[in-house]
């Protein structure tokens, strides 16, 4: 159960860019795919540097694997190919944030929490430049 939230999490992320929450500081897009506003968050406060640096670090290449399975998911119509592709995304981004040395469940955590969190936004931008 579970990897299903985690995995459903990951995979919600493919329809989010990267930096929305950075690029729109406390307006993040109410599009479909986007992690469950009734997701557990923690305040800014829990969340060590250390792991919103790791969050920051693994933007760029999630959106690179996002951008990959986009192009490729709308390049086909069977609906068994589409699961196929998306549970090869949602493996491969699971990876870059375990590689990280991040764990799965706290890279959730951050996401859901910078989606309310103005401040943690802001602190998570300026690490990724």
């Amino acid at each position: 159960m579970k990897k299903q939230i985690t995995a459903a999490l990951i995979a919600a992320s493919m329809g989010m860019g990267a930096t929305a929450f950075a690029q729109q500081p406390g307006n993040t897009p109410g599009q479909p795919g986007s992690a469950p506003q009734a997701a557990p968050t923690a305040p800014a406060a829990d969340f060590r540097d250390d792991d919103l640096e790791k969050f920051a670090e693994v933007q760029k290449p999630l959106q690179e694997i996002r951008t990959d399975y986009s192009e490729r998911l709308q390049s086909t119509q069977q609906p068994d190919q589409a699961a196929k592709l998306q549970q090869e995304a949602t493996d491969k981004m699971m990876e870059v944030i375990e590689d990280s040395g991040l764990e799965v469940a706290t890279y959730n955590q951050i996401a859901v929490a910078l989606q309310s969190n103005p401040e943690l936004q802001a602190k998570v931008k300026s690490m990724m430049n």
